[in-house]
């Protein structure tokens, strides 16, 4: 069981290249995007306060919360320092590159992950499934989209598609589970405030 990285990596971190937007219009095949109008971009509100308190982990002022069922969208670039011994971008630098989007999503919400660990919970990868499209090329842009499927019990189904800019040819497609663990390192069901808020970026069906 991988756990979640509370912080950034720095070298995405001081890269500059990463935004945090709204979902747009997509032509991903198989994203069932298809044929939606583009929508405006907008920054991710995130709030500044900080508790130590799980409950107080949600800090859901100032926060502007997107239509339902929608994409989180995270724009990045590739780096020459994720490339494999081929010279494409390795499996474990998109590992990171979805493990930011969903950090940045929690983030946009108002959703302190460091506040949840000095609490003594986690949030935990318990299994991701990855299907690989096409592979990405040094310094190309690209965008990392999150989305929630489902909530139930202790896991939280995510599904998350990574896409090059500005064509948006998909680059690959993925599920993972996320599961919330007491202080004992256990599985615990959804924090009842993170359900709620999560429920915006949660799939329609």
């Amino acid at each position: 069981m991988a756990f979640i990285i509370l912080q950034q990596p720095p070298s995405l971190m001081s890269a500059g290249s990463a935004v945090a937007c709204w979902p747009r219009a997509s032509h991903l095949a198989g994203a069932d995007l298809l044929g939606r109008r583009s929508r405006p971009r907008r920054r991710a509100t995130m709030s500044s306060q900080v508790h130590s308190r799980t409950s107080d982990a949600i800090c859901t002022e100032n926060v502007k919360l997107p239509r339902e069922g929608t994409f989180f969208e995270m724009e990045m670039a590739a780096r020459d320092c994720d490339l494999d011994k081929y010279g494409a971008i390795s499996s474990a630098a998109y590992a990171v590159y979805m493990e930011t989007a969903r950090q940045e999503m929690l983030a946009s919400l108002g959703i302190c992950t460091g506040s949840i660990a000095r609490a003594g919970r986690a949030l935990a990868i318990s299994e991701l499934n990855v299907k690989y499209v096409a592979p990405l090329k040094p310094g190309a842009k690209f965008v990392v989209m999150v989305r929630i499927v489902q909530i139930k019990g202790v896991r939280m189904l995510m599904e998350h598609l990574i896409a090059t800019l500005p064509d948006r040819e998909l680059v690959l497609e993925a599920m993972g589970t996320v599961v919330c663990l007491n202080k004992d390192y256990r599985p615990t069901r959804m924090f009842p405030e993170m359900a709620n808020l999560l429920n915006f970026f949660c799939h329609p069906n």
